[in-house]
């Protein structure tokens, strides 16, 4: 055998061995499984009396679990929440230099990202419930997150606002919580927490559309690739508030735009109820300026496409039940008319009524 022959072979081998990772990856059970991410231990030992140093244990010692609030997805968004950090990869600076278990670090869109993100956008209250669920030690409360008020500051280099003063008497009444010189309030998860967990209902974050926008595309047990949906600037992600509110993203003008929902199966019992899975619904609703479309559902690639239609007499469809729990669906684009029932092709669609200029065929609206 001549060396360009084993060369070949090599090549073929290591190709085949990739294309049988890719499979495994894509096939495992594991990826929906919801797990802490142990961060690498930082360089430099912790400053006195900053998050990592109150975090610090002894070599012996077992890891902590930290839920880091408000929650933000990784990788950043490019919206930095906390007026304490540049950045949110700020955060791991904070890490004790023995590592640390935490919610920092679940890949974007993952079924992790997914709960955090949903919790993160009904208030700090819901995520501290989630992480209590979830069987984490600590809430890590990033002060510079808090929704401060801007009439007054104090001495205190945090800035010590109404907003600050309150975090600090609740911390002080609880057992075992304590500020650290970084600007986190750091409360215990693990002992009797139900005491001060009311006390988060009433502090808001600092950004008012910023859970709204980290939890765009994942609501209610619904995944959307950010590629294939957006919410434009000028328009509101809530249509209807309440109990259970009503939220609307559009479809970019795509031939195809594709969904997931997770199954009840997938998600602890406490995660599902909170995320009101079990009662979800779904509608297809016509974008303005739009005369009709042609749609069809796609599940399972084998199963045939079941064909949707959208009219300006009849702009909303329930597709509840035709959406499959536990696996991807694909909506596809079959025909577009224009006002008047004229057939047109996408770079014809009008813009949404917004002044942004963004086009939509149709939209999903989740309660």
């Amino acid at each position: 055998m001549t060396a360009s022959q084993g060369r070949d072979r090599s090549l073929v081998f290591f190709a085949l061995l990739a294309i049988w990772i890719g499979i495994e990856l894509l096939t495992s059970s594991g990826w929906l499984a919801i797990r802490s991410i142990l961060q690498q231990p930082v360089a430099k030992g912790p400053a006195p009396g900053s998050l990592a140093q109150l975090l610090q244990r002894s070599g012996s010692a077992p890891l902590p679990r930290v839920w880091f609030a408000p929650y933000t997805s990784y990788p950043e968004p490019g919206l930095i929440e906390s007026r304490f950090r540049s950045g949110v990869y700020d955060t791991f600076a904070a890490f004790p230099a023995s590592g640390l278990a935490s919610n920092y670090g679940a890949v974007k869109l993952g079924p992790a990202d997914l709960i955090f993100t949903q919790a993160s956008s009904q208030g700090l209250l819901a995520e501290a419930q989630l992480a209590r669920d979830l069987g984490y030690q600590y809430f890590a409360l990033d002060l510079g997150a808090i929704d401060f008020s801007p009439h007054h500051l104090g001495s205190n280099h945090l800035g010590l606002t109404d907003a600050f003063a309150q975090m600090l008497a609740l911390c002080k009444s609880v057992n075992g919580c304590q500020v650290s010189k970084d600007g986190y309030a750091l409360f215990p998860l693990n002992r009797a927490p139900g005491a001060w967990l009311g006390g988060l209902d009433a502090v808001q974050r600092s950004s008012k559309d910023f859970p709204q926008r980290a939890a765009g595309f994942r609501w209610a047990g619904v995944v959307l690739n950010p590629n294939q949906w957006f919410v434009p600037e000028a328009s509101d992600l809530v249509i209807r508030r309440g109990a259970r509110p009503l939220v609307r993203i559009w479809a970019s003008p795509l031939l195809s735009n594709q969904l997931y929902l997770y199954a009840d199966r997938d998600l602890s019992g406490p995660v599902a109820s909170r995320l009101q899975t079990r009662q979800r619904r779904l509608w297809l609703t016509l974008a303005p300026g739009v005369g009709g479309t042609d749609l069809c559902l796609q599940g399972q690639a084998h199963r045939p496409c079941q064909p949707l239609r959208l009219r300006q007499r009849q702009p909303r469809l329930d597709i509840s039940q035709r959406v499959a729990a536990g696996q991807v669906s694909t909506i596809r684009t079959l025909a577009l008319f224009g006002p008047e029932g004229q057939a047109i092709r996408l770079n014809q669609l009008p813009g949404l009524p917004d002044g942004t200029g963004a086009r939509a065929i149709f939209g999903l609206e989740i309660e």
